[in-house]
C-alpha cells in the first residue's frame, strides 16, 4: 500500500516587520538561513574516526589485560568477528578466567605436564589474542599488557603446583612451571613485549 501525502504549503518567514500589502515573487527577497557546518565530516577523515572505535581504552594496559583475563572486564564487542571465537571463563580455586577455547599449551614436543597446565594455557592464549586484536585494530595495547599475561600465566601455573597434595608432586610442577614461565618471559623479551 502506497500512502502519499498532500504537499505541505511553503511557510512565510516570521519576521518583525509588517506585511507589505504588495507583496509578489518578484519584489520578494528571498531569506536563507546560514549553512549549518558538517561537524561529522570536519577534521579528521572517516578511517581516523572509525579507527578510535576500536581503541584501547585508554590507562594502564597491564591493568586492563588482568581485567580481560580475569573476566572483570567483558571482551572487545567485535572481538569474535575479528579474531574468530568467543572466549568463555572457566572458575578456577583462584578466581575466575577467560579462555581461548582452541588454545594449548605448546610446549615443544609435548614434553612436560602440557595436560595440566592446559588451562592456563588457554587463558594466556587468549591474552596474546587481545594483543593480536588491538594491533589489527590499529591501537595496539603497551608492554605492560603482555607483561601482565605472562605474569598471570606463571601465577596460574604455579598455583596448580602448590595446590598439589603430595610434596614430591608440588616440588616437580613447581620445576615444570618454572621452566614454562620463563620460556614465555624470555620469548616476550625477545619480542620486545609486543603482539605475538
Amino acid at each position: 500500500m502506497i500512502v502519499r501525502n498532500s504537499p505541505v504549503p511553503t511557510r512565510r518567514p516570521v519576521s518583525s516587520t509588517p506585511e507589505t500589502p504588495a507583496e509578489t515573487p518578484s519584489n520578494t527577497v528571498a531569506q536563507t538561513r546560514p549553512l549549518a557546518q558538517d561537524t561529522f565530516t570536519g577534521g579528521a577523515g572517516a578511517l581516523q574516526r572509525t579507527a578510535k572505535v576500536g581503541a584501547a581504552p585508554a590507562g594502564n594496559h597491564g591493568t586492563l589485560m588482568r581485567e580481560y583475563l580475569t573476566g572483570a572486564r567483558p571482551p572487545p564487542a567485535d572481538f569474535e568477528q575479528v579474531m574468530g571465537y568467543k572466549p568463555f571463563p572457566i572458575q578456577t580455586k583462584h578466581g575466575q578466567r577467560m579462555q581461548d577455547p582452541h588454545g594449548s599449551a605448546s610446549a615443544p614436543g609435548k614434553i612436560g605436564p602440557d595436560k595440566e597446565f592446559d588451562p592456563a594455557a588457554k587463558t594466556h592464549d587468549y591474552g596474546y589474542d587481545l594483543l593480536r586484536y588491538y594491533e589489527k585494530k590499529g591501537t595496539p595495547l603497551g608492554p605492560e599488557a603482555r607483561k601482565a599475561a605472562d605474569a598471570l600465566f606463571r601465577e596460574d601455573l604455579f598455583n596448580y603446583a602448590n595446590d598439589q597434595k603430595g610434596l614430591g608432586g608440588r616440588l616437580k610442577f613447581r620445576a615444570w612451571a618454572q621452566i614454562y614461565a620463563t620460556a614465555v618471559e624470555l620469548n616476550s623479551r625477545r619480542q620486545g613485549y609486543g603482539p605475538p
